[in-house]
């Protein structure tokens, strides 16, 4: 493994930690790490060869994906009566944590589909099915729907007929 996957995947690791200030230092540096050019080359590579045991844009929506449930069950634990600065803080971390996803998406496929369709459209109807997440990110999940989803001829075929009225 290349040395800026092996970061990425490092990162993506982090993102999970138990401190609200280490998974948001996480997130600037994912963001960075995604904006690299030998990064994206190599998870281009490695998705596009479809090797099993190489870190690949799915690999790390996957990841991306678990550390998002972390904090959608740490942000339900947190009392609903708290203070108005803990509220605010919440609502920011939910916010930072769906617009970070987003971003991952369109980056992934800026340069054509890269991310597998089942796994976006999974991603987009779990939140949408849950009221508490569709609150939270239905808006979100509306346009990863509408532009990195629909609007993508390869996916259409991809999309099964049950799953159309989801949609």
């Amino acid at each position: 493994m290349s040395l800026v996957l092996h970061d990425l995947l490092t990162c993506c690791r982090r993102l999970e930690n138990e401190r609200a200030t280490e998974r948001r230092n996480e997130i600037e540096n994912f963001k960075r790490l995604l904006r690299d050019p030998e990064t994206v080359l190599q998870l281009d590579r490695n998705s596009d060869s479809r090797r099993g045991n190489q870190l690949n844009w799915d690999a790390v929506f996957s990841l991306l994906k678990k550390s998002f449930q972390k904090e959608m069950e740490n942000l339900r634990l947190t009392k609903p009566n708290a203070s108005a600065s803990t509220q605010t803080s919440k609502q920011k971390r939910m916010q930072e944590i769906g617009s970070l996803v987003k971003y991952f998406i369109r980056r992934a496929n800026r340069r054509g589909p890269r991310l597998e369709c089942q796994e976006l459209l999974n991603y987009v109807l779990h939140i949408i099915k849950d009221p508490a997440s569709c609150a939270a990110y239905g808006s979100d999940c509306s346009s990863i729907l509408l532009k990195d989803i629909l609007s993508v001829r390869k996916y259409w075929c991809e999309i099964s007929q049950q799953q159309w009225p989801g949609c």
